[in-house]
């Protein structure tokens, strides 16, 4: 690919886009993994606050190890540990009760069932994302070897749209994709309350 120090005549460096739509993804993932941690902490603690903020706090410690890596914008990285120490305020002012310790009912466990396989669902939403920026590079480098460059952000909204379209219907298209849908629309409705039928 071109040297990522150069930028379009339109002011704007395509590689550099590429990198943070990268790191948004990986910000997301990095979100998801401390909801489904807290959610299972919950189960052996006997305190929702104590819960809350010992995940919080492992949240901005991996905040601030990437924070130390190469490239970072340290600038961004307090921004984002700021962010989390406003999160962990507001959630700690809702002082939610702890969930019962009581054996689970039907409801609680298809619940549960339901939000395991939509966490497989949104991480194959992942893969297929990450694909199109794979793809969506591959296509810039191919241009920048015939000598042609975007010129637009228009452009590069074009051919992001062109790379989302092609591996989104790829993915449509997979066994996994059918399986996971279905297997998740047979979990929401498990978790409909049954209607008693008219006497």
């Amino acid at each position: 690919m071109a040297d990522p120090s150069e930028t379009s005549p339109a002011g704007f460096d395509a590689e550099l886009l590429l990198k943070q739509a990268r790191a948004y993804l990986a910000f997301g993932e990095q979100i998801r993994q401390v909801t489904d941690r807290f959610q299972d902490s919950l189960d052996q603690e006997t305190d929702w606050r104590t819960a809350a903020r010992r995940q919080f706090e492992q949240f901005k410690d991996a905040i601030t190890q990437s924070s130390n890596a190469p490239g970072v914008n340290s600038d961004l990285a307090r921004l984002s540990a700021m962010t989390v120490d406003a999160w962990q305020q507001a959630a700690l002012a809702l002082d939610l009760p702890m969930p019962s310790r009581m054996p689970l009912d039907r409801n609680s466990v298809a619940w549960r069932t339901y939000q395991q396989t939509q966490n497989h669902y949104l991480d194959l939403l992942q893969q297929t994302a990450e694909q199109a920026l794979d793809l969506m590079e591959q296509r810039l480098q191919d241009r920048a070897a015939t000598g042609q460059t975007i010129n637009s952000l228009r452009e590069l909204y074009n051919l992001w749209v062109e790379c989302n379209e092609e591996t989104y219907a790829r993915m449509l298209r997979s066994v996994e994709y059918s399986e996971l849908s279905g297997r998740l629309l047979n979990a929401l409705l498990v978790c409909y309350p049954r209607r008693e039928a008219a006497p």
